[in-house]
């Protein structure tokens, strides 16, 4: 009898010991699976920010720059923006060629809508404006900004500081 006690108690104590292990693995897989679920998060959010700025990052002519640049000053009022439309196509008629007018301001309002600080596109394209433009059309480039702002009426807040880092960042 002594025997079938020891061995009773044998196997509960494996079987306590098996449960307990269990709990631990799987508490271990919980872990590793949330530290997965907060990876791949962070990893999505990594890649809708690339996907945001793709648009802009893909543009190498400072004419295009420039009109979704000006698409992002004309957001800022949005009961303008087709009256803002046509300065920008008026303006950049004599530098964009008219067959491909539609396309870029297509293209410029679509690469816009992506831009979530209006300053973005001027860090953007800083470099490009500064080394494709002449000082003359680095100035002509500010002038169309101001019109395309003053669309509706004064410029808002937002567009005033906008145009006040573009003379800064094109001009000094």
């Amino acid at each position: 009898m002594p025997i079938l006690g020891v061995l009773v108690a044998a196997i509960v104590g494996a079987a306590v010991w098996y449960w307990r292990l269990k709990m631990v693995r799987e508490a271990g897989s919980e872990i590793i699976d949330s530290v997965e679920r907060m990876r791949g998060a962070f990893k999505r959010r990594q890649f809708r920010k690339r996907a945001e700025t793709a648009p802009l990052a893909s543009i190498r002519d400072p004419a295009i720059a420039a009109v979704a640049f000006f698409s992002c000053l004309a957001n800022e009022k949005p009961m303008f923006v087709e009256a803002a439309r046509n300065v920008i196509r008026s303006r950049m008629s004599g530098i964009i060629a008219a067959k491909d007018m539609d396309e870029v301001i297509i293209f410029g309002d679509w690469a816009a809508k992506g831009v979530i600080n209006i300053e973005d596109p001027i860090r953007r394209f800083r470099d490009l404006w500064f080394n494709a433009l002449t000082t003359d059309e680095r100035s002509e480039l500010i002038g169309i900004a101001e019109q395309v702002s003053a669309v509706g009426g004064e410029p808002t807040a937002e567009q005033s500081k906008t145009l006040q880092t573009l003379r800064r960042s094109l001009l000094n």
